[in-house]
């Protein structure tokens, strides 16, 4: 039986399944993902960055943490 993986919110500490997208005690982003979205010029960018990171380490965009506020 493999073990569950859990992500920590970065906003209040909950501790969360790796599935779940949303903290469901502050509604928080789990994972910060690059914000580049897909355009004529552009394929867009979904990358998982680090926790830390307000920028995208591919493409240089401003990460959902950094956009909410979070770091």
């Amino acid at each position: 039986m493999a073990e569950k993986e859990f992500l920590q919110c970065v906003r209040c500490k909950y501790v969360a399944e790796k599935e779940e997208r949303y903290c469901i005690k502050c509604g928080a982003p789990l994972k910060n993902r690059c914000t580049r979205e897909k355009t004529l010029l552009h394929k867009g960018c979904s990358k998982v960055n680090k926790s830390d990171a307000k920028y995208c380490a591919d493409c240089g965009t401003a990460t959902i943490f950094n956009e909410w506020n979070l770091l």
